[in-house]
């Protein structure tokens, strides 16, 4: 190995030292130090950065719950990874790499977010890493000088509670069976199974029905067992937009283009994607 690689090496091992490994048990440190020597002399492991990526990892089903990628802990294939507006997809061992920044390409220094979409019937290892909108979160420090190879994995365990499976409102509307409620209330008005699966059946250009569709989805999902850490938070913000332009056949409608619908179309989007399945429970069967 040549001075200059081992000059490269030592630096990484450091950064690492001062970053993602600063945490791992003195047992695990040396495992987890093993592999730098043949990062420069030969093709990188799985959890580097393979073409000198911005930024990479792996997102892998925590066996022991301690939050640090072990020998022998499996990826997570199909993940939605985020970083810096751009989102990629993990390979089918659970590893992902965003694209190096380009020549003249500008990142100021500061943290950035990574995150991931918390995959179905699983829960950040450690749980503190979510942010209780769907994704579990990490923080980058970006330097400026370091402009690429920074590495950072997401752990996964089972959900502590498992999901029956969410319903869209299609699902809703054609099957008022499944209803767990007799009635249910939206922006501070009672709708019975009837009234409501009414509403959900209206297509038109009125934006209140379409928040009333997911908002309803939502709440049902919510009632027959499913994980709403995800969407809590935008349901009880959903409800306050309902209660404020609704109900549906007062006032004048909202329209698309409307102040009211800039607010109200990222709580239906939220909803949406939780309603199909995309979030931090399955969709049914």
């Amino acid at each position: 190995m040549s001075q200059d690689t081992k000059t490269a090496v030592g630096q990484r091992t450091q950064q690492l030292l001062d970053g993602p490994l600063k945490h791992i048990r003195g047992a695990a440190l040396a495992a987890a130090l093993l592999p730098l020597a043949s990062v420069a002399a030969a093709p990188a492991s799985a959890a580097t950065c393979q073409s000198g990526g911005t930024v990479c990892g792996v997102v892998f089903n925590d066996a022991n719950h301690d939050g640090v990628l072990e020998a022998g802990e499996t990826g997570i294939s199909g993940a939605n990874v985020s970083f810096n507006g751009e989102v990629v997809m993990t390979n089918p061992d659970g590893t992902f790499e965003f694209t190096p920044l380009s020549p003249g390409e500008n990142l100021p220094p500061g943290s950035y977010t990574v995150s991931v979409t918390i995959p179905p019937n699983t829960q950040p290892s450690p749980v503190t890493m979510s942010d209780g909108a769907g994704n579990s979160v990490a923080t980058v420090a970006w330097t400026g000088s370091e402009l690429n190879g920074i590495t950072v994995n997401f752990g996964f365990v089972p959900a502590a509670i498992q999901s029956p499976g969410t319903g869209t409102p299609g699902y809703w509307k054609n099957h008022p069976e499944a209803w767990p409620v007799p009635s249910i209330q939206v922006g501070g008005v009672s709708y019975t199974v009837d009234q409501a699966i009414a509403i959900l059946d209206v297509v038109g250009k009125d934006k209140r029905t379409t928040m009333f569709s997911s908002l309803v989805s939502a709440k049902l999902n919510l009632l027959v067992g499913n994980d709403g850490s995800c969407v809590n938070s935008t349901i009880v913000e959903a409800d306050k937009w309902m209660a404020t332009y609704g109900p549906i056949g007062t006032k004048s409608a909202v329209a698309a283009s409307s102040f009211a619908w800039k607010v109200g179309e990222p709580m239906h989007r939220q909803m949406d994607n939780y309603n199909n399945g995309m979030l931090c429970a399955p969709h049914r069967n």
